[in-house]
């Protein structure tokens, strides 16, 4: 069982600015578009570290480190 946390992209408050992903010591957090929209998402959550440098650089705080517990069930 995984004990550190895990970076959580709210992709509807992300913007798209890419601080995150310049941020991150490891290629994980990428972009998607949907309907011309842009925004971050973590591509690999198993190599996330959970280090949270990604969470502060956020300018509208869409970034969270949760627990891998709290993550699997949001993603349902």
């Amino acid at each position: 069982r995984r004990k550190r946390p895990l970076a959580q992209i709210d992709p509807q408050r992300c913007t798209g600015c890419g601080r995150c992903i310049a941020a991150c010591p490891l290629p994980i957090i990428a972009f998607e578009t949907q309907d011309w929209r842009k925004y971050a998402v973590l591509q690999d959550a198993p190599r996330c570290t959970g280090c949270g440098v990604c969470e502060p650089v956020c300018p509208v705080g869409a970034i969270s480190l949760v627990s891998d517990q709290r993550f699997n069930s949001e993603l349902r």
